[in-house]
């Protein structure tokens, strides 16, 4: 059984006698112990073929947001190893189908899509969406942490996405893309919880530095961002980490839209997806975060990863029976 927390009261961050928004973080949380994928045995390509396999062209102006350091779990050459098999998950199969769907009606000219799903189904709704879309789509990966022994959110089961699934990149002469950003859900998770000393904890904020800013957007023809959560219903808020530079976007005049994977693939033609755009809207507030909360750091035991923040050598101990277990590191310290 999984056990890796010390539970504490629920932190209240607003003077108003209110819990915190519900971000995809507490979404993935939630599920932590539910859906936990089984282990197969899966050769694992080196790590410069699945590099060469998801990086973007040096003149594409997406490639500067574009993080590789998940893939540095990786050796020099192929390596047998157990992963997840997360194509039976359910979130990864709904990611898919809702991409497909979306590629068949056509992807508007004008958006960015932020995809804020578990980490192997960002994955998946990526790869889908540029494998099958008419038109030029750059992935690109924001995934800034590593699977460890004993780590408090499961990174292989990204990496496993990675090195199974294989995106269609634009060529060197597609400079005119629409950007796909893909975020792992799981990356501010069990936030209000103390992780057992015995734990690595593998999480991480993205920053305001991590996405475009607002005139970079505004210079490729952007002028709406396309939020994708798992489930609409339960997601209040965008993630913390995204509030400040969701907020940036708006103050530009750049249309936000919070939209959920059933929702995407519940549209049939091209003429409704302006419609839904339109009923989908999201007005961004700026709110006090987890980014600013102090008792948050302290809970996370002196900051993520603290002095083990390091890949090691990839290992073949994961049993699917919790979210520990990797050995990694391609050029790890």
């Amino acid at each position: 059984m999984r056990k890796h927390f010390t539970f504490t009261p629920i932190v209240l961050l607003s003077t108003a006698c209110a819990i915190r928004p519900y971000t995809p973080s507490l979404h993935a949380g939630s599920f932590a112990a539910e859906d936990v994928p089984a282990a197969v045995q899966t050769t694992l390509p080196a790590y410069s073929q699945v590099v060469s396999a998801w990086q973007l062209p040096p003149n594409n102006p997406w490639t500067p947001y574009c993080k590789l350091t998940l893939f540095t779990a990786l050796e020099d050459t192929p390596q047998s190893a157990l992963l997840p098999d997360v194509r039976e998950l359910a979130s990864v199969k709904a990611a898919g189908s809702a991409a497909a769907q979306l590629a068949t009606i056509g992807i508007p000219d004008d958006a960015m899509w932020v995809v804020d799903l578990r980490g192997a189904a960002s994955v998946a709704f990526g790869v889908y969406l540029s494998g099958l879309s008419q038109k030029p789509v750059s992935l690109v990966p924001t995934f800034n942490n590593w699977p460890a022994q004993n780590e408090l959110i499961p990174a292989e089961e990204t990496l496993s996405a990675l090195v199974t699934m294989r995106p269609k990149t634009p060529d060197i002469l597609q400079t005119s893309t629409r950007p796909v950003f893909l975020l792992d859900a799981w990356r501010l998770a069990f936030r209000e919880e103390e992780p057992e000393d015995t734990v690595v904890d593998n999480r991480y904020a993205l920053t305001v530095a991590d996405l475009p800013a607002p005139e970079v957007l505004i210079s490729q023809g952007v002028r709406r961002v396309i939020y994708v959560v798992e489930d609409r219903e339960s997601t209040t808020h965008e993630e913390d980490d995204l509030n400040a530079v969701f907020l940036s976007y708006q103050q530009a005049g750049v249309t936000i839209d919070l939209v959920d994977l059933s929702s995407l693939f519940g549209i049939s033609d091209a003429a409704d997806l302006p419609v839904s755009l339109a009923q989908w809207i999201y007005l961004v507030s700026y709110r006090t975060t987890l980014i600013e909360d102090p008792a948050f750091y302290r809970r996370a035991r002196g900051g993520f990863g603290g002095i083990y923040a390091r890949p090691f050598r990839f290992g073949t101990n994961y049993s699917g029976g919790n979210h520990g277990g990797f050995h990694l590191g391609h050029g790890g310290g």
